[in-house]
């Protein structure tokens, strides 16, 4: 009788291994689709609200003409230029760039042909956070309907394993999308809002969108630069210091600029170096190094860390907090330097940093709804940990 129950159990066990053999990665996919689909759901959600924030800068009462020209522009690519021969890559690249801002302009005084001037920089950049967020939800959109396609566990397994990560970027974009479009400091102007503490005049505009201004600090003459703010632009610094090493024969530049930290830094700390420190595609720096190696500029870099995500949500206070140390280096690095024409640079979108040290204060002012939503979000976040250590 033992016997007889052992011998249907271990049958039963087999039939169950079999079962799960067959079935077990059917139902592992539809878990997991599941699970994908419920995310794919926030992330239109994340493309919608970035779509109607950017609407609502443009007008207070968007009409259904606007939303759907709107739809229409995110789709909006940029076709890069053949680099199968890498000469004369740089002017290519520089040309289609230009050709982008172009379009980008068009595209927000279709909106509203009567847009401020002050406005449109803003609104700009306010497409540019919106068309990265709904880009995220296609892509992700277009890989989960890919894997129920062709039933195909590997992608639906290497998607779930990516979208927390673009689930935080898309979040991050959302808040990019508002604060560039209502001209509120990011991370990334942590740069251009040093430069600016150092200014006490406007300046001159050298190259659109980018502003020089003769100081005098530590008892020298200094050129300070910095896209012009306070709205959102980052302008052509590369060509701008060209043409300043050319006129001024600057022989010492001092860059600032926000910078990823890994994981386990603090946000805000300031680290020295050499070298440009100047992200995006290429072509603004490669202009600065083209310039700096021909004339044998010595140049001195300050990085404010921060996580990516950081850079392009409304500034942090730890970030803020960065200013008075980067600056003492600034000073400490001129009273030191024995060259005779320096140049100081602020790297980085110049979001709600305006041209001169008076506008400091108000970029602060501007960030204090967003310094008391995340020392709020800190604080629940600390006591949901002490909770769970407690039970």
């Amino acid at each position: 009788m033992v016997k007889k129950m052992l011998m249907q159990g271990d049958m039963w066990s087999f039939l169950f291994f079999v079962l799960l053999f067959i079935f077990g990665p059917k139902l592992y996919m539809w878990q997991m689709m599941y699970k994908l689909e419920t995310d794919l759901k926030k992330l239109e959600g994340y493309s919608k609200k970035a779509e109607a924030i950017l609407l609502k800068r443009v007008s207070e009462k968007p009409t259904k003409e606007m939303k759907k020209r709107l739809e229409h522009f995110m789709d909006f690519f940029i076709s890069e230029p053949v680099n199968l021969d890498p000469a004369g890559i740089i002017n290519k690249l520089d040309h289609v760039i230009n050709e982008s801002e172009r379009k980008f302009e068009e595209f927000a005084l279709e909106l509203d042909p009567k847009m401020k001037k002050n406005d449109l920089p803003n609104v700009m950049m306010g497409m540019k956070g919106a068309l990265g967020t709904v880009q995220i939800f296609k892509i992700v959109r277009h890989f989960i309907l890919m894997s129920k396609k062709t039933n195909n566990l590997q992608f639906a397994m290497i998607l779930q394993m990516q979208l927390p990560m673009l689930m935080k970027i898309a979040k991050a974009q959302v808040q990019a999308t508002r604060a560039l479009a209502n001209g509120i400091p990011i991370g990334d102007t942590i740069g251009p809002l040093v430069a600016a503490s150092f200014k006490t005049k406007e300046g001159t505009e050298i190259v659109k969108d980018v502003v020089v201004s003769e100081e005098k600090i530590e008892g020298r003459k200094v050129f300070v630069m910095k896209s012009k703010g306070p709205e959102s632009r980052l302008g052509q610094q590369g060509e701008a210091v060209k043409q300043v090493i050319a006129k001024h024969k600057i022989d010492y530049i001092i860059a600032i600029d926000a910078a990823a930290k890994m994981e386990g830094e603090k946000t805000g700390t300031v680290a020295e170096g050499v070298g440009v420190p100047m992200g995006g595609v290429g072509v603004q720096r490669f202009k600065i190094e083209e310039s700096i190696t021909d004339k044998k500029v010595i140049v001195d870099a300050l990085i404010i860390k921060q996580g990516f995500i950081e850079a392009s949500i409304p500034m942090k206070k730890e970030i803020y907090d960065a200013l008075e140390p980067t600056r003492d280096k600034i000073k400490h690095y001129l009273k030191k330097a024995k060259k005779k024409n320096v140049l100081i640079v602020g790297v980085g979108n110049t979001a709600g940093a305006g041209n001169t040290n008076a506008a400091v204060k108000a970029s602060a002012e501007l960030l204090k709804n967003d310094w008391a939503k995340y020392a709020k979000k800190k604080k629940d976040e600390a006591e949901k940990t002490k909770k769970w250590w407690k039970s």
